[in-house]
């Protein structure tokens, strides 16, 4: 999505549909993350920082995601034929940790899909360290997908060579060591020369190759006499390899809940015909966030302050209106514009209550008046 990204993208086919925009999920072809999601569209998404509600559809149908998200990149561009391109970048801003949680279990849906031509893959540039003869040698880990990994290197092997692998990437608990044989060599134009080797993952080994780094893949050549160090015998077809391999991407692009990849937003905007103000009391709590919301409602300014995530203030108040009835007549607001901007909150908690009790006593509120 930009530069601060906190994890690895899954290019992948997917359905999505802009909520107020799109009626329903569209068939695009982009990337996507536990974080962010990056796909083509013709749409005016609006400037950076622009909130939309997103409806996600495994290419499969099996399992589906609606998220908030906001703008943080736009594309316009010609692809290789001369063809238009425009795309959004979106960075997910789960409202829960329920949501949240939903969210990451769907991406690892996408990863598992399997069909032939789809699979979602990942280029995480990881540096590889190979053990040689002749002394060790670097690579670069150019893409993972569910079924290989590719290693870009100064040297070559033969076709159906085994390869020994090891691989740590952040969040994962345990070190994968897997063995495979290359499948396919590719030379690449350019001096010196360089090689794409495209490995075919097997199973799983528990010998480890190396254990100084944080976060690298080693590489040897597999030694016929190496193989009784094999955790489990490849006897059930791709299932071992693309579990593994299912780990490691699941692992690239689960960021840790706590990092300091994690980005401040310093200003939102967006309709409220298509995000709610509870969705949003709701999202500022969870992400703690202080500033100042503007909402024009009917032709009504109103500004709402929050402070580490608490509904501190409102105004203004019309004549003999209570803080509480203001911001009870801004949640049913249905249709009008909202921008938020991180700012310091200097003035008391006028409210004295949670956000998310505060929002429950005014819903329950409302229900009663309806029902007289």
């Amino acid at each position: 999505m930009d530069e601060a990204r906190r994890g690895a993208r899954v290019a992948a086919r997917f359905r999505v549909a802009i909520e107020g925009i799109e009626d329903t999920p569209a068939l695009r072809k982009g990337d996507i993350s536990a974080t962010g999601a990056y796909f083509e569209t013709d749409h005016d998404v609006g400037e950076v920082g622009t909130i939309h509600a997103l409806h996600l559809v495994s290419l499969d149908g099996t399992a589906s995601a609606r998220v908030i998200a906001h703008v943080v990149r736009t594309v316009r561009m010609s692809d290789t034929v001369g063809r238009r391109v425009s795309g959004a970048a979106f960075e997910f801003m789960p409202e829960s940790g329920a949501a949240s949680e939903h969210l990451h279990d769907f991406v690892k849906c996408v990863l598992a899909y399997r069909h032939p031509g789809d699979e979602p893959t990942v280029s995480p540039l990881l540096s590889a360290r190979v053990g040689r003869a002749s002394g060790p040698a670097d690579a670069t880990v150019q893409q993972l997908s569910v079924r290989s990994l590719v290693l870009e290197t100064s040297w070559a092997i033969e076709p159906g060579e085994r390869v020994r692998v090891e691989v740590v990437a952040p969040g994962m608990t345990r070190r994968l060591r897997l063995d495979g044989h290359a499948v396919r060599v590719v030379a690449k134009a350019g001096s010196p020369p360089r090689y794409d080797i495209e490995v075919a993952v097997q199973h799983e080994t528990k010998r480890p190759l190396r254990t100084e780094s944080s976060m690298a893949i080693a590489a040897t050549r597999l030694d016929p006499k190496d193989v009784e160090d094999i955790v489990d015998p490849p006897s059930a077809g791709e299932s071992d390899a693309t579990r593994i391999l299912d780990d490691l991407l699941a692992a690239l692009i689960l960021p840790p809940e706590e990092g300091p990849g994690r980005t401040r937003r310093t200003h939102l905007s967006g309709e409220l015909s298509r995000i709610r103000l509870p969705t949003l009391c709701g999202l500022f709590e969870m992400e703690r966030m202080t500033g100042r919301l503007v909402l024009v409602a009917r032709g009504v300014e109103s500004h709402v302050y929050f402070s580490d995530g608490r509904i501190f203030d409102v105004e203004p108040l019309a004549r003999g209106e209570s803080r509480r009835a203001r911001i009870g007549r801004l949640l049913a607001a249905e249709e009008g514009t909202f921008e938020f901007s991180v700012e310091k909150v200097d003035r008391p908690d006028r409210l004295g209550v949670g956000t998310t009790a505060l929002l429950l006593d005014l819903a329950r509120e409302a229900d009663e008046g309806a029902a007289r």
